[in-house]
């Protein structure tokens, strides 16, 4: 009974904090045949509307540590309307920013209005590779709803790489539950310091 009670206490808690737990079953991939940045595990378990800004802050080393950047074609995000939490809107922007683990850095490198379907997966695609840096952010704006929807995806596994904020200030680690199904899809790119001196030595 009372590990029943604890229970209920903690799924009560996150859903007063912006989620709640959802048990679905895993997700593929999709998009372009391209490298695909992904921390998440491809098994939801929750979805959350917490924060009017959700991202993934990327760190193309944790892939490749020789790469230097990435050329990114399509960004892709998976949503959830639960029955009980619908959306007052199924469209967001979707941004790009340079940045590290403290923050996107302004300005913003691209923003597109994208439709949220329900738990399939949505892209915002480049016409042209959009060159980012080493470290990147892929964000989710909700400033159309007016309670953070649409509500994406987060798997189960604690990790390091996704936030959340009210202000584009102050960022707040949603790591302790999982991370959140945001991927994105390109080539890597590499700096001059990540080459061959002696190649570079052989063009003179």
């Amino acid at each position: 009974m009372k590990q029943a009670v604890a229970v209920l206490a903690i799924l009560a808690m996150a859903a007063f904090a912006g989620q709640v737990r959802v048990d679905v079953p895993g997700v593929g991939g999709g998009g372009y045949d391209a490298e695909v940045l992904q921390y998440d595990d491809g098994s939801p378990h929750w979805l959350t509307w917490g924060g009017t800004y959700r991202g993934t802050w990327f760190n193309t080393q944790d892939f490749d540590p020789s790469s230097g950047g990435f050329a990114l074609e399509q960004m892709e995000y998976w949503f959830y309307e639960h029955n009980e939490r619908p959306w007052d809107t199924d469209e967001f922007y979707s941004e790009i920013w340079n940045g590290d683990d403290m923050g996107p850095v302004s300005p913003c490198l691209a923003q597109a209005v994208v439709v949220a379907p329900h738990y399939a997966p949505c892209y915002h695609t480049f016409a042209t590779p959009l060159d980012v840096e080493q470290n990147f952010w892929g964000l989710i704006n909700t400033t159309m709803s007016a309670g953070g929807w649409p509500s994406v995806l987060g798997d189960n596994t604690p990790g390091e790489n996704s936030f959340f904020s009210d202000d584009m200030i102050v960022w707040e680690p949603w790591g302790e539950l999982g991370d959140y199904l945001i991927r994105a899809h390109g080539e890597f790119t590499y700096s001059l310091e990540a080459g061959s001196w002696a190649s570079i030595k052989a063009l003179f």
